[in-house]
């Protein structure tokens, strides 16, 4: 439903162009194709994204840090929260910006492993090492807001399954990035995610940034069209029978595919030739 729904409100199904549908949640889903075919497939992300299962994290809503601005060498923090609030956690966006920022700062290793650097931001903490985002005195929280070496674990696995679930769909129809026209993003993010972030942590191939488009709640917009239109209900039931499942759980090389995502961005960087690493 949510795929049909996002598909639908894209124009995916529409196009004679190349296009890539991935909802960033829970699970990852990724459609590709065109007015001719679609494909499709499901990656269990995990909920880091959505802001759980991680120390800090939030849904995107007041007072949640979505921005993040880490400087070089003193390690000043810069943030923006939702609401222009004081912080209350992290939401997704924030959390990509952060282990970007800090991967740019010299702060973490291409594993996820922060750095003995001493620092007032950085500590040992019940989890292992951690990162002081926002010190309690500066928040609308009980204690500090903090980014532990779990979380970024968390975050690693995340990405690595929806880039490497988009990877294997892209070579499962002999094609490769270069071919792809336009990349949409969906997900719960609230209102923004930094494009050049999320490619430096390997989130998203490393396309030209103009290829990237954000549509909010896909899902959402696609139930409420169908809701108000009798077109556009009769469009999702094609846009359902068209759709083919590639099963990823039966593709031999998608565990490598994974594995090798498991690294800031990649253990193939000439996949991801922009990040400075």
């Amino acid at each position: 439903g949510d795929v049909t729904a996002g598909v639908l409100s894209c124009g995916l199904d529409s196009t004679e162009d190349l296009s890539i549908l991935i909802d960033i949640g829970t699970n990852g889903e990724i459609v590709l194709g065109n007015r001719d075919f679609l494909i499709s497939a499901s990656a269990s992300a995990g909920p880091a994204f959505e802001g759980s299962g991680v120390s800090c994290g939030m849904r995107s809503s007041r007072g949640a840090i979505q921005k993040v601005k880490i400087t070089p060498g003193d390690f000043q923090v810069t943030y923006n929260t939702i609401g222009e609030a004081k912080p209350r956690g992290i939401c997704g966006s924030g959390y990509i910006d952060i282990i970007a920022q800090m991967l740019g700062a010299g702060l973490l290793d291409k594993n996820g492993k922060i750095k003995m650097i001493k620092h007032k931001r950085i500590r040992d903490g019940e989890f292992g090492r951690e990162f002081v985002l926002v010190f309690k005195e500066e928040t609308d929280s009980t204690s500090d807001i903090v980014v532990t070496e779990v979380d970024i674990e968390n975050i690693k696995r995340a990405k690595a399954a929806i880039y490497s679930a988009t990877a294997a769909l892209v070579k499962y129809m002999a094609l490769d990035f270069s071919k792809i026209k336009k990349i949409f993003i969906a997900g719960g993010f609230g209102t923004y995610i930094d494009v050049d972030n999320a490619i430096s942590i390997g989130l998203l191939p490393d396309l030209d940034r103009s290829k990237f488009v954000f549509v909010g709640n896909s899902s959402l917009a696609g139930a409420r069209a169908i809701l108000l239109s009798y077109e556009a209900m009769k469009k999702a039931d094609e846009i359902a029978k068209k759709i083919t499942c590639f099963e990823l759980s039966v593709e031999p090389g998608y565990m490598d595919e994974y594995m090798a995502a498991l690294f800031f961005p990649h253990t193939d960087l000439s996949k991801f030739p922009s990040v400075k690493v």
